[in-house]
């Protein structure tokens, strides 16, 4: 899933943040990725192709990623 998000504080620049069912996600400002996290590939009780509560939680952790962001400089 791919969505916008405007940070809260700062300049307001809107970044790009891309989700995956499996709970990985990248954060990207002007096509250029800041953070990109990859889930583990497999753990005990992961669902084979994922699932939408995993999805929820990784756009929840991008949101809190870029408000922990220091600054807004691309």
């Amino acid at each position: 899933m791919r969505f916008e998000y405007t940070r809260q504080g700062g300049s307001g620049l809107t970044y790009d943040i891309e989700v995956d069912r499996h709970g990985s996600y990248a954060i990207r400002l002007n096509e250029k990725v800041l953070k990109r996290v990859t889930a583990l590939p497999s753990y005990v009780g992961k669902p084979r192709w994922g699932s939408k509560k995993l999805e929820a939680d990784a756009a929840g952790d991008a949101k809190k990623a870029i408000e922990a962001f220091k600054t807004d400089a691309g």
